[in-house]
């Protein structure tokens, strides 16, 4: 009887578990949706100017070119990008005017 008594609890805790199991897409790594995530990130901040500023992805090395307003814009820039999925390494090449 405890054999039977353990195998329903085994089968219960299995079906149980195999709902709390989700299917999750695949995230893009490609350089032209990395590029896409960024720019929607930047895009989403109202006090980033970004006529200026290129974007180029390779292989997860992201560039940042052009010219931004201050310091904290350029730093802001940076973090936003640091934190999408895929960029592995940021580059600022920016210019601040004075």
């Amino acid at each position: 009887m405890k054999a039977g008594m353990r195998l329903l609890a085994a089968a219960i805790l299995t079906a149980g578990l195999s709902g709390c199991l989700r299917n999750v897409e695949p995230v893009d790594l490609s350089d032209a949706a990395i590029k896409a995530r960024i720019e929607t990130a930047l895009h989403s901040q109202p006090d980033i100017d970004l006529r200026y500023l290129n974007i180029d992805v390779d292989t997860g090395v992201v560039t940042l070119s052009g010219v931004l307003k201050n310091r904290s814009e350029q730093d802001l820039v940076a973090r936003i990008t640091r934190r999408i999925k895929g960029v592995d390494q940021v580059l600022v090449n920016v210019l601040i005017p004075e």
